[in-house]
């Protein structure tokens, strides 16, 4: 690549000056690095935690795979403790699911060996200075100058501050800004950096008696957080909340002697029953006590000078984001610098390049600096409630979703535009592999279907009355022995005489609703029993179909769907359970199982009871028959693709994460596999639904003693009408009612589906306003049953296009 005429001085050999300094190469951009130490890789710091979305940017600058393979020792297992040592939760195999998820592991290596890494990484290090302190800058008239402490001058066109939280660049930078633009710089700003913890880090010999793994340590207004490191050593970190928060220039430099005295304080607490930090301590190989700055600076650039890393935003180190931050941005930088700048590099084009690489990190970084603090206050038990909610939320916390809290922070990660991104097979999609960016706000489309939902379930109660039963069926004496079970008997006998008044009672509008509502109520079983399968609902609520379905067919599906639908809301909401890709997947021995269990379950016995039989009792039989439906779904799905499932386990060598291209195609292949059987189900369910619909529309038409209104009422009567005085009519406008209240709860259920895809990214604007017009448009025209399960369709093929785009194999 050819290197540009221009020269980038980056103050700092830090993780983010370094950093900039490979992606500046790779992109063919000339640089000058100073750095103050004399030596380029300084043990100044003790470990540094790498996630995903920081991994993945080293991984296009090509030094990814060997800082990985520092890690001798995964961190697989994860201790939350109590202040005794005690375990209070435990989490497994973390590394392999966040491998799975997201691509890449979170590593935790010595500060010094990811400065070497860098550095080592570089093709020529000819623009390296060791051993160059930056004391002064002064501004050219087309370009920037650097003065260090040696005397040595350097000029560029960009100058940029990677010289971490008492930056000199920052410092000059203020100086000049306030000097030629007064009022440019928040007044004072160093005076409101906050600093609520003071910290001990420090590296430690190995431990024989001291777990593997990571461990957070809650206490009262402190907290440690200990993890294994290359070599078995261990990193730790003891964090201790100060009296108040202290500020700017009152936020003190520690000592040794500061560092001994918190020592003594704290030697005897536990950090397992079998390990005291003092023992800790005691094999320490270095350590360091200083204060925590928690603070992301409001203006991070003036004219030819920008600050990165921690210069210009600070994390408490607790969630390990603080280097990854720094990589980020100077990613950004790095993008911005190439779109925006070149090749004129004009003062104009400079500053909104920094405006941009600003406008494009703060409100990132801003959110993960509030939530390392957050999560530092609940470890710490920093306030008696959170001394209650703290311990309860780490102990009620599931790996899936202490993963997806985790994990979905790498989501929104920066990388570099100019570089390959190299294929990695992973679940969960990273934001810039979506069709559309993510929504920040996602409590509209959740507040409005909570609300609808909620408004149908309290009209359903409202206009859903009781029945009087009739006591024959048709003209047939009503059967009462069915199972030999009494309660059993006595149910279905009610039922059947209900639904004899649309079967036999020759009431013509009666039976044309009930041909026109039975489409509705098998897509709606479909539709539940499908979902109940997703990986992300396991042991929900919703995932027991078969409950919500025995209830519908006794209060009224157009009781039952209203709440189905707000409580899986709710489930998403607060368990995030069909957030990314990976909790949409369905089981392949599910998938197989469906079209029998669909066909036995539900298809064979609604034909049954659709069918005119001449003998009433056998007709009476096979209507009792059919009650249970949605449980015969429900259990035949279950029993065979257990069957499956076990017949698969017992033929497959122990399962293990698919990791050679063979192992990652065959898993490839058995959900191509899956999701065309999917695919008929839905193209054959919607075809079947609209040719009923279109058939209904048809008969309704051509006759003249029915009317669309007289079959399935008028809305405004169907809301606040009143119901007929004798049995028959009061349980076809029983009917009428619930058709209703079930087509418009699965119809807004849908909206909300649509808008959920949208504020996930994973279709554009046009993409969910044409679903949503096809949506409503099919309502009237092929029907709310194939509308419903099109828009099912429809689902699931976006489902799997972003399965795809995370795939190598694709």
């Amino acid at each position: 690549m050819a290197v540009s005429e221009h020269t980038i001085i980056i103050a700092g050999g830090s993780v983010a000056g370094l950093s900039l300094a490979n992606m500046l190469e790779k992109a063919g951009i000339r640089y000058v690095l100073l750095e103050a130490h004399d030596d380029m890789t300084p043990q100044v710091g003790a470990s540094i935690g790498l996630q995903a979305g920081g991994l993945r940017i080293l991984d296009q600058i090509g030094c990814a795979e060997e800082l990985m393979s520092l890690v001798d020792i995964p961190l697989n297992e994860s201790y939350l403790r109590n202040p005794d040592g005690s375990v209070m939760k435990h989490h497994r195999k973390l590394q392999d699911l966040l491998v799975e998820r997201h691509a890449y592991p979170t590593i935790f290596i010595d500060r010094q060996m990811l400065l070497k890494g860098l550095y080592d990484n570089l093709e020529s290090t000819a623009s390296i200075h060791p051993g160059q302190r930056v004391e002064k800058v002064t501004e050219l008239e087309n370009g920037i100058q650097v003065t260090t402490t040696k005397g040595d001058v350097f000029k560029g066109d960009i100058l940029v501050g990677a010289d971490g939280i008492y930056s000199t660049v920052r410092k000059e930078m203020w100086r000049l800004g306030n000097k030629s633009s007064p009022g440019y710089f928040p007044h004072d700003e160093w005076s409101k950096v906050p600093c609520y913890y003071k910290c001990i880090f420090g590296t430690s010999h190995p431990m024989e008696e001291l777990t593997k793994g990571v461990h957070y340590i809650y206490n009262h207004n402190f907290s440690y957080l200990v993890m294994i490191g290359p070599g078995g050593r261990f990193y730790w970190f003891l964090f201790v909340k100060l009296p108040v928060p202290l500020y700017g220039k009152d936020i003190p430099r520690y000592t040794k002697e500061d560092e001994e005295k918190l020592v003594q304080e704290h030697s005897s607490d536990q950090i397992t029953p079998e390990v005291t930090f003092g023992q800790l301590y005691a094999a320490k190989t270095i350590s360091t006590l200083t204060p925590l700055h928690e603070y992301v600076f409001k203006k991070w650039h003036y004219k030819r000078i920008l600050t990165i890393g921690d210069a210009a935003h600070k994390l408490e180190p607790l969630t390990g984001w603080g280097g990854n931050s720094a990589i980020e941005t100077a990613a950004t930088l790095v993008n911005h610098l190439v779109s925006d700048i070149a090749p004129t590099w004009e003062i104009s084009k400079i500053e909104a390049a920094f405006e941009g690489v600003q406008e494009k990190r703060h409100e990132r970084v801003q959110w993960l600096v509030d939530d390392s603090h957050k999560t530092q206050e609940m470890q710490a038990m920093a306030t008696p409630l959170l001394a209650f909610v703290g311990p309860l939320l780490g102990r009620l916390l599931n790996t899936s979703t202490a993963l997806r809290l985790s994990g979905n922070k790498n989501l929104a990660a920066s990388r570099l535009n100019c570089i390959p991104l190299p294929r990695r097979e992973h679940s969960v999609p990273y934001n810039d592999e979506l069709p559309a960016q993510p929504l920040s706000s996602t409590w509209l489309p959740v507040g409005l279907e909570a609300l609808t939902q909620g408004v149908l379930f309290r009209l359903s109660n409202k206009i859903l009355i009781p029945l009087q039963v009739p006591t024959t069926f048709g003209s047939a004496t009503l059967l009462h022995h069915y199972t030999g079970v009494g309660i059993v008997d006595k149910i279905l006998s009610v039922l059947v005489a209900v639904f004899s008044i649309p079967l036999t009672s020759g009431h013509k509008a009666a039976n044309m609703q009930w041909v026109a509502f039975t489409p509705l109520l098998l897509s709606t079983t479909l539709d539940w029993t499908v979902e109940s399968y997703r990986n992300g609902l396991r042991g929900l609520l919703t995932s027991f179909p078969s409950i919500f379905g025995a209830v519908y067919q006794l209060k009224g599906i157009g009781r039952i769907a209203p709440l189905y639908h707000l409580i899986t809301v709710c489930e998403q909401f607060l368990h995030g359970s069909m957030g990314p890709v990976t909790g949409q997947d369905i089981d392949k021995e599910v998938v197989d199982s469906l079209i029998p269990s669909l066909g036995l379950g539900v298809i064979l016995p609604t034909a049954l009871m659709l069918w005119p039989f001449e003998d009433k009792t056998v007709y009476q039989k096979f209507v009792a028959l059919w009650q249970p439906f949605p449980v015969y779904a429900g259990l035949l799905t279950a029993g065979i693709s257990t069957v499956l499932r076990r017949q698969r386990i017992a033929t497959t060598a122990t399962a293990h994460q698919p990791k050679t291209p063979k192992e990652r195609q065959e898993v490839r292949r058995q959900k191509e596999a899956s999701h065309s059987i999917l695919r008929s189900v839905y193209i054959a369910g919607t075809a079947t639904t609209a040719l009923v619909h279109l058939w209904s529309l048809y008969r309704i038409s051509s006759s003249s003693d029915l009317s669309f209104s007289g079959v399935f009422g008028k809305i405004g009567e169907l809301v606040t009408g009143s119901y007929g005085s004798d049995p028959a009519s009061r349980i076809f406008g029983f009917l009428q009612r619930d058709m209703f209240l079930n087509a418009t709860s699965v119809f807004a259920h849908n909206i909300y589906r649509i808008l959920h895809l949208r504020t996930s990214g994973y279709v554009t604007n046009r993409e969910a306003l044409g679903a949503s017009l096809a949506l409503v448009v099919a309502q009237p025209v092929l029907g709310p049953a194939a509308a419903h399960i099109g828009l099912l369709g429809w689902r699931e093929e976006v489902l799997m296009r972003i399965s795809r785009r995370v795939s190598v194999d694709n």
